[in-house]
């Protein structure tokens, strides 16, 4: 029997993404094959392990992101290559701006799980307390901060991720929507006017206003989701993939008590949140190049991804998983709404990664930005 070497996103903080796994079984039956899952790290472990690959392992499959593909692409097999008929029908099936994210100069390089935008995540019960709406600006996110701290609700009005990439792209988003851009053409652009005043708007925000919670300079992604849903926090920017978790009452303090807005960045430059796609590659230099490539397009495949989504809460890669999720939800408000909020951040204000480095480009600005 043929054994698939794979290397995917998991484990503390990320146990989310480990529900589509559950679908392998159904693989391994149908190709008569075995799936070895040699490792299931974190991003940040993930992103460390492909640093250390050299050509010589014998790896298959393994997890990617769109962020980072250009900093790894010399890892990737093009999917048109082995199965150019199956890899195009999945293609045509993306959104525009994805569909460009998965792509370098015409090779397919990655096979797209999910969609990855945040949105602005409240409590309800606090936001009726104060007597406001979601905020439409950083400006009004920031004066219902204050107001929350002026009624002393035991909580922290906010939190971000400060720590590594993910505050470089926290930071992107302000900046383009002060009106800034992180790089123009070929060049960084993001040391200007625009930059420092939004640079300076989150630093206000921590030391400042105080309505930050006091470890956010340490936090990362998965930080922020535990404040939130331990009742820590009143706001955070999050993503779709935890929504489930909040809504778990086995997993969730404020299970029943939060709802989800458009996000705050909004202002002389519009609206512009950070997207991305959490997804599947195959490593190039795979002794099983054909079988690895129909591993991970039937491990983003339509039924998987409308799985996926249905289990977890995640926003599909393919346009028509989104739709019939868009339709199966028409009587549950929470999930329809969720959905309504997230398909327009992805159709009007989905703002990719365009740096040919990211990953580079973020280990050296962040302590930049993080720096007290």
């Amino acid at each position: 029997m043929d054994v698939l070497n794979a290397v995917l996103i998991g484990g503390k903080g990320f146990e989310p993404y480990e529900v589509l796994y559950s679908k392998i079984p159904d693989f391994e039956r149908k190709y008569s094959i075995k799936v070895n899952i040699l490792h299931e790290f974190s991003h940040p472990e993930l992103n460390a392990f492909k640093d250390n690959l050299n050509g010589g392992e014998d790896v298959d499959v393994i997890s990617s992101h769109t962020s980072f593909l250009r900093s790894y692409k010399h890892l990737y097999l093009d999917l048109t290559e082995t199965d150019p008929e199956s890899t195009k029908i999945m293609l045509n099936d993306l959104p525009g701006p994805l569909k460009k994210a998965v792509t370098v100069k015409g090779e397919v390089l990655i096979a797209p799980r999910f969609i990855d935008v945040s949105s602005l995540h409240y409590r309800t019960s606090v936001f009726n307390k104060i007597g406001e709406e979601p905020p439409k600006t950083w400006d009004e996110l920031l004066q219902v901060a204050i107001k929350i701290k002026e009624n002393k609700i035991d909580m922290y009005p906010y939190t971000f991720a400060a720590r590594g990439h993910a505050l470089v792209g926290r930071f992107m988003e302000i900046l383009h929507s002060f009106g800034g851009k992180l790089i123009d053409g070929e060049h960084f652009a993001f040391y200007s006017q625009e930059g420092i005043e939004a640079l300076q708007f989150l630093a206000d925000l921590h030391v400042k206003y105080k309505i930050t919670h006091p470890r956010t300079p340490d936090f990362f992604y998965d930080d922020v989701s535990q404040a939130f849903k331990t009742g820590e926090v009143v706001m955070v920017l999050d993503w779709p993939g935890w929504d489930y978790v909040f809504r778990d009452p086995r997993q969730s303090s404020i299970w029943d008590d939060f709802s989800i807005a458009l996000p705050p960045p909004q202002g002389k430059g519009g609206l512009w949140v950070y997207g991305g796609s959490h997804g599947l590659s195959v490593i190039r230099w795979s002794k099983r190049k054909g079988l690895a490539t129909t591993f991970v397009l039937f491990m983003v495949s339509t039924e998987n991804q409308y799985f996926e989504s249905k289990s977890q809460g995640f926003l599909p890669a393919r346009t028509s998983v989104f739709a019939m999720l868009l339709d199966s939800s028409k009587d549950n408000y929470f999930e329809n709404h969720r959905l309504s909020v997230y398909r327009k951040i992805i159709e009007e204000a989905y703002l990719p990664v365009k740096v040919v480095k990211w990953r580079e480009f973020t280990e050296n600005i962040w302590p930049i930005l993080n720096k007290p």
